[in-house]
């Protein structure tokens, strides 16, 4: 089995569905993560979608879709994180994207992530040739560019995959800038000032990134 990992990135500003273009361009909401998504056969779905920012301008961005059926938000972990559940109805390129998985008979890596441009990062699993042959038959009004593939192993952790956009940012920033070379070449202010955010949060990320990456190890 083999796995793909590409970004989708929607052309002609049609995006993936309304909801999404919605709370895309709302300045109080960002996008994180898709932890699950399913499609029904009267083109209905349900997504958990994971963001941050104020909850009562999720709330106003879902009220005013009139593609959203139902919804609801669920508090998340961190003080200004929290998940929605929406079942909508189904638009393209999301349906056309979504059958693709039936039709080539590939599994879907979850949860996905919205890169900081919004648009998605996805892994597909499945045979080469059906991975080929969806890559071919993705919508013309999205653009799948990749940017990994290889062997599939079901026991590989891939430990930074459940990191936050935020997180994966403070990550990369710490590694180009050689925090963790010996002897260390940056620190805690350094990352923070190229970020973007406070000393006291730089911590945060890497503390909690360099505690999921340990329990991965270990399990």
């Amino acid at each position: 089995m083999r796995y793909f990992t590409f970004t989708l990135v929607p052309l002609a500003d049609r995006y993936f569905h309304p909801s999404l273009v919605a709370a895309r361009q709302h300045p109080d909401i960002t996008l994180e993560q898709m932890k699950y998504v399913n499609l029904f056969e009267d083109d209905t779905g349900v997504v958990l979608l994971g963001g941050r920012g104020d909850p009562e301008a999720a709330a106003e961005v879902l009220s005013s879709v009139d593609d959203v059926v139902d919804w609801e938000l669920i508090p998340g972990n961190d003080e200004d994180g929290y998940y929605a559940y929406i079942h909508f109805v189904g638009r393209e390129p999301a349906v056309g994207l979504l059958k693709l998985l039936d039709k080539f008979r590939l599994v879907l890596e979850l949860p996905l992530r919205f890169t900081s441009e919004g648009y998605l990062r996805v892994t597909v699993i499945g045979s080469d040739d059906n991975i080929q042959q969806a890559l071919r038959s993705v919508p013309d009004t999205i653009d799948a560019q990749a940017t990994q593939m290889g062997e599939y192993n079901p026991d590989d952790g891939r430990a930074i995959a459940g990191l936050t956009n935020r997180q994966r940012e403070v990550l990369e920033a710490a590694v180009e800038m050689g925090y963790y070379e010996v002897p260390r070449q940056a620190t805690y202010e350094d990352i923070a000032e190229v970020c973007d955010c406070t000393v006291g949060t730089v911590g945060e990320h890497l503390n909690r990134i360099e505690s999921q990456i340990i329990h991965s190890a270990m399990d």
